[in-house]
């Protein structure tokens, strides 16, 4: 493949485009006869393909057209794939375009588009698959430059995650490079594009290569990869190191005029410093040595696996907050808050655990609590199957109290929060509180538990200071209880406050609500603001 593209760009709308809608658009069943261009596309825009309205072109790669669509059974937004007809009269390309679904289609991961259908309607071949409302890193690189050493560390936690379910189906991508990672509007990490994965022992699908190239983004790929060696997980890494050296500097670290002089440079040339490439002197050494590990030419030199690199990122964590001083851990806390959350979901493959280190970075900034990182591991097994059995351990500050809740989510640990550290003793205290609360009623709605949850957010709703953004996420989860317990004019007076308040919030507010208010209730809140 090349630099081109085969996944949605990110100045998609979350709605269709006027003229276009299902409503507006001509339903035709047969395409028109549209003449083909120099690339071998034809216009779809507008056309039904199944259960598909295409909407508008997204984009074009070497393979395939990317459209939005408009599923008409389901009312929701997809990404369709359509192979290039050119392309379609090749058995081989028709073969490697459907591998890419039948790879994608056995990986269900959060940090992995997700592939629903593949069909063939009219000679189109296209693959149906889930619309990342966002951009790409590639996109983000050009708008923005080098990333933050924090959205560095949660790209590469993303991609490590996505990794491992690829791995534990015996899949290598191939092809990971800033193209290929989405970040969507939610601040969701999304591997794209499996259409170069191979399943390894699988099926016995041969290789699939363009003449005298080995498939693969030249810029990005392994020293083995671009021999045409057998590659396995430890080659996903090694461009892993590669896009990585490129988010935290700006630039890749090989650049050539050609394929063929590229290759040579990842085969021979050692990659320049990641620490004299940043502009500012802001990299942890942890992750130095972690990029320098995954850039190494001899595969037995790099992680064996995604789950040894995911280690590391919590040793490099954990241990540089151990070392700082109580003045100096800012840095060290959001990180360390990272990593327990992410990793966390390693072994629940859950969203709860990624998702909590927002509750610090929009509302907060940047805060203390490194003294938790140094001692976290997760819960053990018999923690997780317990209703709650986790025993409080009493820490220095509600920061600590939050974030050991966090690791465990039971209703003890995040009870803990407020009990332990009272909210009349600071205003910190008292945000933490709320979130713990939050959090507490999340997990109750989670077990079904809807009367608890409405309690806990009547008590929060008591609070006359209470910031809107924490009205709006109470109420939220408070419409929710009481629509699941049926109390319907309750449910109809607070949802009404619910939209009042939502309305009057700041961009950067709605934004937290979007990601931290519960699913149906967001959407809910957005169909009807716009």
């Amino acid at each position: 493949m090349t630099d081109s593209q085969d996944h949605p760009k990110g100045s998609s709308p979350n709605q269709p485009e006027k003229g276009v809608t299902p409503e507006h658009a001509p339903l035709r069943a047969e395409p028109p006869k549209s003449p083909q261009d120099e690339n071998g596309s034809v216009e779809l825009t507008g056309q039904l393909l199944g259960d598909y309205q295409i909407l508008r072109r997204l984009g074009r790669g070497g393979m395939a057209d990317v459209y939005v669509a408009q599923q008409i059974s389901l009312g929701r937004q997809v990404a369709i794939k359509v192979l290039r007809r050119d392309l379609s009269r090749d058995a081989k390309y028709v073969e490697r375009f459907r591998r890419e679904a039948r790879a994608v289609a056995r990986l269900s991961h959060a940090n992995i588009v997700q592939v629903f259908e593949v069909g063939e309607q009219n000679s189109h071949h296209y693959i149906v698959q889930e619309f990342v409302d966002g951009r790409n890193l590639r996109e983000q690189l050009e708008r923005e430059g080098a990333f933050s050493v924090v959205d560095g560390i949660k790209i590469l936690i993303g991609v490590t995650e996505a990794l491992s379910a690829a791995a534990d189906a015996n899949i290598t991508h191939r092809d990971i490079k800033p193209e290929n990672v989405m970040v969507s509007n939610r601040g969701e990490i999304k591997v794209a594009d499996f259409g170069l994965a191979r399943m390894q022992g699988g099926d016995g699908v041969t290789e699939l290569t363009q003449v005298g190239l080995t498939m693969g983004t030249p810029r990005y790929m392994s020293p083995e990869q671009v021999q045409g060696k057998a590659v396995d997980i430890r080659s996903d890494m090694y461009s892993l190191g590669v896009t990585m050296f490129h988010l935290l500097t700006g630039r890749p670290p090989f650049e050539a005029d050609d394929a063929l002089a590229m290759a040579v440079k990842h085969l021979h040339e050692a990659p320049p410093s990641l620490i004299a490439g940043r502009a500012s002197d802001d990299l942890p050494n942890w992750l130095v040595t972690i990029v320098e590990k995954l850039l190494c030419k001899d595969p037995e030199g790099r992680f064996q696996t995604p789950q040894q690199l995911s280690e590391a990122i919590r040793m490099g964590v954990t241990n540089q907050a151990s070392s700082l001083s109580q003045s100096t851990i800012q840095l060290s806390a959001s990180m360390a808050l990272q990593y327990a959350v992410d990793s966390h979901a390693n072994y629940q493959r859950t969203t709860v655990w990624r998702n909590l280190i927002l509750w610090l970075l929009p509302l907060i900034g940047l805060l203390s609590g490194a003294a938790f990182a140094a001692s976290w591991s997760p819960p053990s097994i018999r923690q997780l199957l317990a209703a709650d059995s986790f025993q409080v351990t009493v820490k220095d500050s509600a920061t600590a109290q939050f974030l050991e809740a966090a690791s465990v989510d039971q209703p003890s640990a995040w009870k803990a929060v407020w009990e332990l550290h009272p909210p009349s003793e600071s205003e910190s205290n008292r945000e933490y509180a709320l979130k713990a609360k939050l959090q507490l009623a999340r997990l109750y709605q989670q077990r079904g538990e809807w009367k608890a949850s409405e309690k806990l957010m009547r008590d929060i709703l008591k609070d006359g200071q209470l910031q809107p953004v924490f009205q709006t996420l109470a109420l939220s989860y408070l419409v929710l209880a009481l629509d699941a317990q049926q109390e319907s004019a309750d449910a109809s007076e607070q949802r009404e406050s619910l939209h009042q308040y939502y309305k009057d919030l700041n961009p950067l507010d709605k934004d937290l609500v979007h990601r931290k208010g519960p699913s149906a209730i967001v959407t809910r809140l957005r169909a009807t603001s716009q």
